[in-house]
């Protein structure tokens, strides 16, 4: 490029970002678009203003395809939109669980295959009850110590000393408060992790609830019952209807003025009871409609089959 078109291609860049920074609805602040653009703040806000004296060339080269990615994206939130969180079936269910250990201070575990809206159905209780201690449970967090951390972290205490002093200051602060213990993902607890659990709800019958696939029940079992024997006498199990019915995939697929044929429909609601259920079934419905979108058409048979193809998982 020669001059006149490196300043025009300069001033172009500038006029995006500033418009973009100033319009009230970016996604990223000027720190996240610096970041993104491997440039430092302050060489952003003197480009912003056009005192730079560095290479204002490669700055703007740097910010244009920021800038690019951000449009994609904005224009297919316009165009291809995640659907709306809807009431399932698994939904009902599993309120229904969370409720009753909450009326009770009991002790629930609810399990069911992947994908079918636990976590999400954990996430909404938990943000209209937001009394509740959430912890998502891991490869990394599924001892004894590291749920006690957990715990002290979401109640904003600091988790220092030995594991007695942990389970002491757990205890004073829950004891009489009725705030309900979930844990997602709890397959991945070790018998400690169940074992410190229990004792925590033996000392404060603070609501506990366990949520995640069905090998949890492979840790609460006859075999383990001397260590987790409290679980498995006590524990009220809930497993979660495997089978997702048409409703919840209309549900979730008709909405944002989307209609679809009754074949489409169907190809939709094989897959939501496939390994992976509503969530595959979801990713493969939006990349459908990304590719529908792409060929300015409605969504037929032959984009779901094509996204399908793709997603190797279905």
């Amino acid at each position: 490029m020669d001059f006149q078109e490196i300043e025009q291609f300069v001033t172009e860049v500038r006029n995006r970002v500033n418009q973009y920074l100033s319009s009230g609805s970016n996604e990223i602040s000027q720190e996240q678009l610096a970041k993104q653009a491997g440039i430092s703040g302050g060489a952003l806000s003197s480009f912003r203003a056009g005192n730079y004296q560095g290479n204002n060339e490669n700055v703007a080269k740097k910010l244009m395809p920021v800038l690019d990615a951000i449009k994609s994206r904005e224009t297919a939130a316009l165009t291809v939109k995640e659907p709306e969180i809807i009431e399932t079936a698994i939904m009902r269910e599993m309120w229904f669980g969370l409720q009753y250990a909450s009326d009770r201070n009991d002790v629930i575990v609810i399990y069911g295959a992947p994908g079918i809206g636990k976590t999400i159905t954990l996430e909404k209780y938990v943000k209209n009850n937001p009394t509740a201690l959430f912890v998502t449970a891991s490869p990394n967090i599924r001892s004894g110590r590291d749920i006690m951390e957990e715990l002290l972290e979401a109640m904003n205490k600091r988790a220092e000393g030995r594991n007695k002093a942990l389970e002491k200051s757990i205890i004073s602060s829950l004891k009489h408060s009725n705030r309900m213990i979930i844990i997602d993902e709890a397959h991945f607890l070790r018998l400690d992790g169940l074992e410190t659990l229990r004792r925590i709800y033996d000392a404060t019958k603070c609501p506990l609830v366990l949520v995640g696939n069905p090998k949890i029940m492979e840790a609460i079992t006859e075999k383990n019952k001397t260590v987790t024997g409290q679980f498995f006498s006590r524990a009220v199990r809930i497993a979660l209807d495997t089978k997702v019915p048409m409703d919840d995939v209309k549900g979730i697929v008709l909405q944002n003025g989307v209609n679809l044929t009754d074949e489409c429909l169907q190809e939709l609601y094989k897959v939501a009871n496939m390994i992976g259920a509503l969530r595959i079934m979801t990713k493969l419905f939006l990349f459908a409609w990304t590719i529908a979108n792409k060929k300015n058409q409605p969504i037929s048979l032959e984009d779901i089959l094509t996204a399908r193809k793709i997603i190797i998982s279905v």
